[in-house]
């Protein structure tokens, strides 16, 4: 008769039967897999940025481009001063007049936006007990030569981890411009790199 221990054991060896470990990316399939990923994302936002969206017809444009994208945590359209002005979710409504300029870790990115408007994508954010980790991703309206505001995008940095694989790794660090922004495990000198020119920022990557 089959002893408890050991039925635990056969269903063990049988779940990874079923269910292999998945192997950690190349430098190639990782830097592919990145630009892939955040190239969709900022073709939807800027198909709605094209459509000039307002207060009132934001969340209808971005419904078709966005709803589908796994991790997605929400979306808002920001005027040329930084000031959000309508979410995409309305359980985000507190948001509504919240300005960005608050925000020190923009300071760069809207000196960027007022000298060359360009879509942006911020480091993944560390988070904390009411924030989660998420990667910000930014494009601008333009109207008759001009910016008139932006319209964003935020995703569970944990959706784009799994997307691009690096959740299968033992240990990655993110420098973005310069600057430690997301890191797991320790690194060892078996560690691979990828340097990615994202838009409005450039990211190094170090996984294992």
């Amino acid at each position: 008769m089959m002893t408890r221990t050991l039925w635990l054991s056969v269903l063990a060896v049988a779940a990874l039967a079923v269910c292999p470990v998945q192997a950690v990316p190349t430098e190639a399939e990782l830097k592919t897999a990145v630009e892939s990923y955040f190239n969709d994302l900022f073709q939807r936002l800027g198909k709605v940025a094209e459509q000039s969206p307002t207060e009132d017809t934001l969340r209808a444009l971005m419904k078709p481009e966005i709803e589908k994208i796994d991790g997605l945590f929400g979306g808002t359209l920001i005027n040329a001063d930084w000031e959000i002005r309508q979410v995409y979710f309305k359980r985000d409504f507190l948001a509504v007049g919240f300005s960005l300029k608050k925000v020190k870790e923009l300071d760069g990115f809207r000196k960027l936006m007022e000298e060359r408007p360009a879509p942006q994508l911020s480091e993944p954010g560390h988070g904390n007990l009411v924030q989660p980790r998420l990667v910000a991703l930014r494009y601008p309206i333009i109207k008759d030569g001009k910016m008139t505001g932006m319209v964003s995008l935020m995703i569970r940095t944990e959706a784009f981890l799994k997307a691009v694989k690096l959740d299968t790794c033992k240990a990655f660090k993110f420098t973005c411009l310069g600057k430690e922004a997301e890191s797991k495990g320790t690194l060892t000198d078996a560690r691979k790199q990828v340097k990615l020119a994202l838009p409005s920022t450039e990211w190094v990557i170090e996984f294992e």
